[in-house]
């Protein structure tokens, strides 16, 4: 049984990843802003959305192809994850780093801080979303156990930490892509 709710979990997961690539690959800019150049904050928000993707791919092919338990035991598969998520970050890092000089220190204006304070909506759905499903699947796959193993509690609070990252990036970009409302 428990099989049955982590397969339907990852099933799930590639459901909701291939719905937002798809709404991503359709968003396009606001007919006012088509000529306009990206700022840094919306190109952060792609990076971010890259690397994020990236990084949960990699991760969950390392963990289909390991397995949970032994991502937590092999030493050479933790190597791997570790080394995934810190490429992520360094990558991202270094492209904040970038940008921040190219514009002389300066990532956000006036729009930039309203697109940031909309995009928290999205990523806080995405947690919240990301709870919701680990808390549901946990529960049915280790019901008859009584115990969850940590391996799985490591995974919820990497997948949950990525998924925020990740809605905050998209936040950002749907900023920027869709109509704000500077007066609501």
């Amino acid at each position: 049984m428990t099989t049955f709710w982590i397969g339907f979990a990852v099933l799930g997961g590639a459901l909701v990843v291939i719905a937002i690539a798809r709404f991503i690959r359709g968003l396009v800019p606001q007919s006012e802003m088509r000529d306009v150049p990206m700022t840094a904050l919306e190109t952060l928000g792609w990076v971010g959305l890259a690397v994020t993707g990236l990084v949960t791919a990699g991760l969950g092919v390392l963990v289909a192809v390991v397995g949970v338990t032994d991502l937590q035991e092999a030493d050479s598969a933790r190597f791997i994850f570790w080394l995934i998520l810190i490429v992520g970050i360094g990558v991202w890092l270094a492209a904040w780093i970038a940008l921040r000089r190219r514009n002389g220190g300066v990532v956000a204006d006036e729009r930039d801080r309203v697109v940031l304070a909309r995009s928290l909506s999205v990523e806080s759905m995405v947690v919240l979303l990301s709870l919701v499903t680990w808390t549901v699947v946990l529960t049915e796959a280790f019901w008859d156990d009584g115990t969850v193993p940590l391996a799985y509690l490591q995974l919820l609070f990497w997948t949950t930490l990525i998924g925020g990252a990740m809605g905050r990036s998209l936040g950002i970009v749907l900023g920027y892509r869709r109509e704000i409302d500077t007066d609501a």
